[in-house]
């Protein structure tokens, strides 16, 4: 099907268009990217493509919706908006473009003073720093797109930290979907949100969101099978995920752009109040500050994420399971810092 009739057939709403994508990795030759990321009017600089469910059946295909040097027109935003179309795709052999296409936007928003795109602006940066993110995992030549990303999520926190106001907008920008890179995303958001919900520092906040960001770094050493079925981990299985703190230390340690507390952090990010985490069962006391925020929002993104096989928890009934996670040497997460966290999902 070429992309004129895909386009007709999308507008006369007679495709079933999927909208879910669990994962980002080695499944597919296509990676989503968001309608609202995209610059209406403009040019395209890759082809997009949308993904749709063939014959009521199963078997999922992707069907051409615009070419390359073709322009997005604003009056096919508002239609598609209409029938909820969120998200398109791309080819993952054009990441490189898309990033530069979004870098581009990002640009684009700089030059236009006067103008209050926060909202907007924070998508496009947000969706950029996910592509980079995902660059940066699968390079072989980890440390220049670490600190591409570095840069990016400089930017985010100064944008964050301007008024309270846009710290609402993070509970709009998470991923719904679950995979390594947007699950990374969304805890580096709720970090550094909830650090400037906390009034501390720009450079506490960058901190704790770059430890976020790459908290599962370690992961990508780690089979793929292992990430997405939790349920089914036997002993084995379990003493190998368990390395990824680990390892993801190991691999930033390479990087010397990387600060010490970044590196502790990533470190610890599973360990738990009680001091029944892992790798070293440190207590809440021997913790880094900041661990304790960094394992809070791990587990309440991974609770309320889209995984496969596991249905999505509501956000207070997320907080109700973090709760209600006590042993005999006391709660796992840190009674504060959830309470603190309550506050910031309550944000009006």
């Amino acid at each position: 099907m070429d992309v004129h009739s895909t386009r007709q057939q999308l507008f006369a709403n007679e495709l079933k268009v999927l909208r879910r994508n669990f994962s980002t990795t080695g499944t597919t030759s296509f990676l989503p990217i968001y309608l609202q990321t995209l610059m209406s009017g403009e040019k395209l600089s890759f082809n997009l493509y949308v993904k749709v469910s063939a014959n009521d059946q199963q078997e999922v295909t992707f069907l051409p919706f615009l070419e390359a040097e073709e322009v997005l027109e604003p009056s096919w935003v508002e239609v598609l908006d209409k029938l909820g179309v969120d998200r398109f795709y791309f080819r993952r052999r054009d990441l490189e473009r898309v990033i530069a296409y979004l870098n581009n936007h990002l640009l684009l928003f700089d030059s236009q003073k006067g103008r209050n795109h926060s909202k907007e602006k924070l998508l496009v940066l947000v969706e950029h720093l996910n592509f980079s993110l995902y660059r940066a995992f699968n390079s072989p030549h980890l440390g220049r797109f670490i600190h591409l990303a570095q840069t990016q999520v400089e930017r985010l926190v100064q944008l964050l930290q301007k008024d309270i106001a846009s710290l609402k907008l993070v509970w709009e920008l998470l991923y719904r979907n679950y995979s390594l890179y947007n699950h990374s995303l969304n805890v580096c958001l709720l970090g550094i949100g909830l650090m400037l919900f906390s009034h501390k520092s720009r450079y506490d906040s960058l901190i704790v969101g770059l430890a976020c960001l790459f908290h599962d770094l370690g992961l990508t050493r780690v089979p793929e099978e292992l990430r997405y079925h939790r349920d089914s981990w036997d002993g084995e299985e379990w003493e190998t995920i368990k390395k990824h703190p680990q390892l993801g230390y190991q691999m930033l340690k390479e990087c010397e752009s990387i600060p010490p507390e970044v590196l502790q952090l990533v470190l610890e990010h599973h360990e738990n109040a009680d001091g029944s985490g892992y790798p070293r069962g440190l207590s809440l006391n021997q913790q880094h500050p900041w661990t304790r925020i960094i394992r809070l929002v791990d587990a309440y993104d991974g609770l309320t994420g889209h995984r496969p096989n596991q249905q999505p928890l509501a956000p207070f009934a997320a907080l109700k399971s973090l709760q209600n996670q006590v042993s005999p040497k006391g709660p796992r997460f840190d009674p504060r810092t959830l309470k603190n966290f309550i506050r910031f999902l309550a944000l009006p």
